[in-house]
């Protein structure tokens, strides 16, 4: 296959035919019935991987970007890259953030929300409120003096008054007749002062009625500044809605749940900026944002305020920083390391002294380290920079009396703006996008591009290796567990044999003995030759039934025990096979599909019943003692029929020495072909037992094959996978 790689969709849908091919190689089943299965299976677990990496290609194919070269922001929550994009739009001139600061102005010259507008109102309010204090303390003033006069005229009143009532009363008649003519001196005095007290009243009325009118005025004018100060502040959110820095967070993990995109360039080349979701919010509200975000970019900034390397996971398997920067920038091209340091007061960070310390660059070094462990090659190196600084002096455009508006006044009463903005880093970050980002743009597109097609097939190929690695693993494991267990149960059928030979050797020699012992007894009872013939044949009969039965209760014995131990051996392989199953199940899917299932059972136990129940039954049918006896009658009849011809001629001592003789030859025989058809019986029973054994041993092979097979088919294609994730290397020249 040749890829198009300046057919973008050229490229994916050629890599989507290929995975469809490799599919259908699986789709024609095995004429082999036992691979049949496997088959399906691996046919099954190979479709849902392929399912997952056509998703991912779709996902690429929509979100990847061939045209502009996109960098995008990426870190921890609170980290600023926000704050670095902010100070980047505003610096570059970003056409989006000139419109909205040109709408910043507009708004604030038609509402006259400015800086000195807000300030002259906070003094006029200030003076008025200053008049207003001046103004009541005259009039408390303006009110006691008159209240003292007030007082001081009716106690003179209230003096001439008491006076007159005492002259009045202690006068002579001719005094009396002569007031009648003429005012005493006191009455003059007394209409005097009451004419002073009426005086005193109307200027104090006066006076404070004045001073009233002009409160009125000024608590008229205080209001109306207030009023119009209420206004402004009712205005103000309006502006900071337009204001810079409202991409800029609040502290919170989830500020930016969107990825927003801001297109600029620099030195007539044209670049965007992804503002990317901080990796440490709600994972369930931002993963998608940022696995899209990744997909569309060509280089990465990882941006951290600290300048020590990542956080690792807890014991929990919550994914610390560093693994989420190796899951989620694995398949970036070219990744970089911001360094924001924290700068709250340049005066002090700044002034005089590098941007960072010495033990910052130490601990830049470890950082860059770890970095490199992560990413490899990829990773390009770490910058450092300090960016709400630059961001304060790179614009005027805050509301008024806002927290951005205070901290750039304080920040630009020690720097000049371009000096800050120098200071801070940023003018040699813009260099870097220039100079090492840039360069040579086109190539680097289709290079990551081309890179995260082929991670996606890595790392399909890295789950399906992982699978397969496991899967054979199991197949060495169960291999060893089917191998222990057919020479348990071979060893448990030797041992099966041997006590199966012993027991009919001691119930042979049994019947011998009772039979004997018997016969012995009638002997020295000095029975005739025909009582001792048919008391012979007699005991032989009723013994060779109890033979029969010990001999079938003993087998029944034996086969039940050995079926017991050979169940026990099979039971055994199965719990250990399943879960050897579900461990390297497990092993294979804890990082990749929870929902794989590798099932590889021993036909439920079912067809293993079954081929037990034949060692029992089986073993029943071939073993029947009754056809012995047969043997040993004929063998009972010869042995009396030759002892008949000399029978005539012995004395009784004899007689009893010759049936005693006859019996032990009799039974000797008897026991002799007893044996010999004990021999033949097993030669002949055995191998039907070992038939059956055979099959117990194949269907404990069955797992064993069922999962080499699959291993082989998943371990093939998976090959297939990395010639093609191969062919992607070669056609992009990718190093």
């Amino acid at each position: 296959m040749k890829l198009n790689i300046d057919d973008p969709r050229e490229l994916y849908h050629g890599v989507n035919a290929e995975l469809d091919g490799l599919i259908g190689e699986l789709t024609t089943e095995s004429d082999d019935e036992q691979l049949k299965v496997p088959q399906r299976e691996a046919h099954a677990l190979l479709q849902k991987h392929r399912s997952n990496l056509q998703g991912q290609l779709e996902a690429l194919e929509t979100n990847a970007e061939w045209d502009t070269f996109t960098i995008a922001f990426y870190g921890e929550t609170g980290a600023g890259k926000s704050t670095i994009i902010e100070t980047l739009r505003i610096l570059l001139k970003e056409a989006s953030k000139l419109k909205d600061q040109e709408a910043f102005r507009e708004f604030q010259s038609k509402h006259g929300l400015t800086v000195e507008a807000l300030d002259g109102l906070h003094h006029e309010a200030e003076r008025l409120g200053r008049a207003l204090e001046d103004l009541s303390d005259e009039y408390e003033k303006t009110s006691a003096k008159y209240e003292q006069l007030s007082v001081e005229s009716s106690n003179k009143i209230t003096q001439y008054r008491e006076l007159l009532l005492e002259q009045k009363r202690t006068a002579s008649l001719w005094q009396k007749f002569l007031h009648l003519f003429r005012k005493t001196e006191e009455e003059l005095a007394f209409a005097r002062e009451k004419l002073q007290l009426r005086k005193i009243e109307t200027e104090c009325e006066s006076e404070l009625s004045t001073l009233n009118e002009q409160k009125i005025g000024l608590e008229s004018q205080l209001a109306d500044t207030r009023n119009k100060l209420q206004g402004f502040k009712e205005r103000l959110p309006e502006l900071e809605a337009l204001s810079d820095g409202r991409i800029i967070g609040d502290g919170r993990s989830d500020f930016t749940r969107t990825t927003q995109r801001f297109d600029l360039s620099v030195a007539g080349q044209e670049f965007a900026l992804l503002d990317v979701p901080g990796i440490e919010g709600t994972e369930r509200l931002i993963a998608e944002e940022i696995e899209k975000a990744l997909q569309a970019a060509h280089a990465v900034f990882y941006v951290t305020n600290q300048p020590a390397p990542p956080q690792t996971g807890d014991q929990k398997r919550r994914k610390g920083t560093l693994e989420k920067i190796k899951m989620h920038l694995g398949a970036s091209t070219e990744v970089w390391c911001v360094f924001n340091k924290k700068v709250i007061n340049p005066k002090y960070a700044l002034k005089d002294r590098p941007l960072i310390s010495e033990d910052e660059c130490a601990s830049l070094r470890e950082l860059e380290g770890k970095m490199e462990e992560q990413l490899g090659s990829h990773f390009q190196g770490v910058h450092p920079l300090t960016a709400l600084p630059a961001f304060l002096a790179a614009t005027d455009h805050f509301a008024p009396d806002t927290q951005n508006a205070r901290r750039s006044k304080k920040a630009l009463s020690e720097f000049e703006a371009g000096q800050l903005i120098e200071l801070s880093g940023v003018v040699a970050f813009i260099s870097l996008i220039q100079d090492s980002l840039l360069e040579g743009s086109q190539q680097k597109i289709q290079r990551a591009n081309l890179f995260k097609v082929k991670d996606a097939l890595d790392k399909t190929a890295i789950v399906l290796e992982q699978v397969g690695e496991g899967i054979s693993e199991l197949v060495s494991n169960l291999h060893l567990g089917e191998q222990s267990s057919k020479k348990q149960i071979r060893s448990g059928f030797s041992s099966f044999r041997k006590r199966l030979e012993s027991s009919t050797e001691i119930l042979i020699d049994r019947f011998n003995s009772d039979v004997l012992n018997e016969v012995y007894s009638e002997i020295d009872d000095d029975i005739s030759n025909d009582a001792f013939k048919t008391k012979l044949k007699q005991l032989i009969e009723i013994h060779q039934e109890r033979l029969s039965e010990r001999l079938k209760k003993a087998m029944a014995k034996e086969i039940e025990r050995f079926g017991k131990e050979t169940e026990k051996i099979v039971k055994r392989f199965e719990d250990k096979s399943r879960e050897l199953t579900d461990i390297y199940t497990t092993i294979a899917s804890a990082d990749i599909d929870r929902d794989f299932d590798l099932k590889l059972d021993i036909d439920n136990g079912l067809r293993l019943t079954n081929l037990l129940a034949l060692i029992v039954g089986g073993a029943l049918l071939w073993w029947n003692p009754a056809s012995w006896l047969v043997i040993g009658m004929g063998a009972a009849s010869i042995a009396i029929g030759a002892y008949k011809a000399v029978r005539g001629f012995l004395s009784s001592s004899y007689k009893k020495a010759q049936q005693r003789k006859a019996a032990d030859e009799n039974l000797r025989n008897i026991t002799g072909q007893l044996r010999d058809s004990l021999k033949e019986s097993l030669k002949q029973g055995l191998p039907e037992m070992e038939k059956t054994i055979s099959g117990i041993e194949q269907a404990l092979a069955r797992p064993v094959n069922k999962a080499r097979t699959l291993a082989d088919l998943i371990n093939k294609s998976n090959t297939k996978i990395k010639t093609l994730s191969g062919m992607i290397e070669a056609t992009g020249a990718l190093k």
